[in-house]
């Protein structure tokens, strides 16, 4: 993708959509590869961790109200 990003930049305009988007793309998997690498180093969670986080994610899922 680096490579790609970097013979798009060249010809192209800065704000070129397909050029944002790539580089939006690159962007975010370089956030989430910190993110992974500090979530790695967390120790396990607890029985009752895990149920609250659980217990948030579910809440989550439901439609809002109307």
């Amino acid at each position: 993708m680096r490579a790609r990003l970097a013979a798009m930049a060249a010809p192209r305009d800065t704000d070129d959509p397909e050029l944002a988007a790539l580089r939006a793309v690159l962007r975010d998997e370089a956030l989430m590869a910190h993110v992974r690498a500090n979530v790695d180093r967390w120790p396990p969670l607890t029985d009752a961790q895990r149920a609250t986080v659980a217990a948030l994610l579910g809440r989550r899922r439901r439609p809002p109200p109307r």
